[in-house]
Order: C-alpha cells, then sequence, then structure tokens
C-alpha cells in the first residue's frame, strides 16, 4: 500500500438544483424542437484548419443554409409542416476532399462540394 494520501470528494447536488437543471434542459429541448426533429443535417463549418474548403466559403454556406431553412419554414416544427430540420454547424467531418461536406442524418446521405446553387437543390427536395 502506498503512503501516499487518497484525496477524495464528493459533491452533493441538493434535488432543488436536479429539478430546476432539469426543467432547464426541458425547456432548451422543447425551444429547440428536438422531440419533433426529423432531419439533423451537419456541415462543415467554421474549420479551425479549413481542408475541404476556405473557411469564408465554408460560412457563406452555413448562413445560406439557415435562411434557406427558414424560408421553408423547415427551422422550427409547425403545426401545419411537422417536418423539422435541425442543423449543425461541425467544425470537421473528417472527409476533406472534394470541397465543402454537408451530411443529413438519419438518412445518412452526404453531399460534397456544397455551393448555394447545390443547397438550394436539396432544400428543393426536403
Amino acid at each position: 500500500m502506498s503512503n501516499n494520501p487518497v484525496i477524495q470528494s464528493s459533491h452533493l447536488i441538493p434535488k432543488s438544483t436536479k429539478s430546476l437543471e432539469h426543467k432547464a434542459l426541458s425547456n432548451c429541448v422543447e425551444t429547440l424542437g428536438l422531440a419533433k426533429t426529423q432531419l439533423h443535417i451537419f456541415i462543415c463549418a467554421d474549420q479551425t484548419v479549413a481542408n475541404c474548403c476556405s473557411k469564408q466559403a465554408s460560412l457563406e454556406s452555413w448562413e445560406y443554409l439557415k435562411t434557406r431553412l427558414k424560408e421553408l419554414k423547415l427551422d422550427q416544427p409547425q403545426d401545419s409542416r411537422p417536418i423539422h430540420v435541425f442543423r449543425t454547424k461541425a467544425n470537421c467531418l473528417r472527409v476533406c476532399c472534394s470541397g465543402l461536406i454537408m451530411v443529413v442524418h438519419p438518412d445518412g446521405s452526404g453531399i460534397a462540394k456544397q455551393t448555394r446553387k447545390l443547397l438550394s437543390g436539396s432544400s428543393k427536395n426536403t
């Protein structure tokens, strides 16, 4: 057995704090419409090291995707249109070839060389 002291720490979280954290998480999930999300788009954007395309091009595509989803009212669940598409800026999807990469989950489709023209065409099919 070692002579080094073992430092142990325990921190009990009061039940009231757990309840507040759970409420905050529930509110966030509801606000974002996560429970109603049918598709989740991951797009390489704002990369730390831009390998697949320039950082500027990735940010332009990200802004266009956000705008287009809002125009189509796909950014938030609607009573008249239950389809909701969530989007995430991924630093790098590790498929650094053929230009900007976008992956749609859960269908698993991946699209390379994203431009406004291609994003516009893929949005119409959604």
